[in-house]
């Protein structure tokens, strides 16, 4: 979320990290992880997000890590520094630079780019494709699962 109104953008992290923790407490006695995506707030920049992974102190805590939702310069380069904590990951299809998805044109995703920064990460889990785009998911998504399975084997 986002630090509100009154409230500084590092007391928002402290209350973050500290119900993170909570959380991870809980789910570690029930061998869950719990991952935290890049999705605006406090995890829209890769500094935020990598502040939460380095101050949460928990072996049950991860990145679920989402390449279409960093939106910078270089994307690439910021999933890049995310990728070592990934527990899940979750590839759209196109990516946005320099800002939000609505006010920016999208790009396809590289999905060679992606695959060879998991395995060089050492990535052995999941990877899901995530389509948000306008054309039918039913006839779109067969070929871009044809895509990522090609780049990810």
């Amino acid at each position: 979320g986002n630090a509100k109104k009154d409230q500084s953008v590092a007391e928002a992290h402290k209350l973050a990290v500290e119900g993170i923790e909570e959380c991870c407490d809980y789910a570690g006695k029930h061998g869950v992880f719990l991952a935290l995506e890049n999705h605006g707030g406090l995890t829209e920049t890769v500094d935020g997000l990598l502040a939460l992974v380095r101050d949460v102190k928990s072996p049950w805590f991860g990145v679920n890590f989402d390449s279409g939702n960093f939106h910078s310069d270089d994307p690439y380069a910021d999933l890049e520094k995310v990728a070592p904590y990934a527990l899940n990951v979750q590839i759209k299809v196109v990516i946005h630079r320099g800002g939000p998805k609505k006010s920016t044109p999208g790009e396809p995703s590289d999905f060679k780019r992606l695959a060879k920064m998991m395995r060089d990460v050492g990535y052995r889990g999941f990877i899901v494709l995530e389509y948000e785009e306008a054309g039918d998911p039913r006839t779109e998504c067969p070929r871009y699962l044809a895509e990522l399975r090609e780049a990810f084997a």
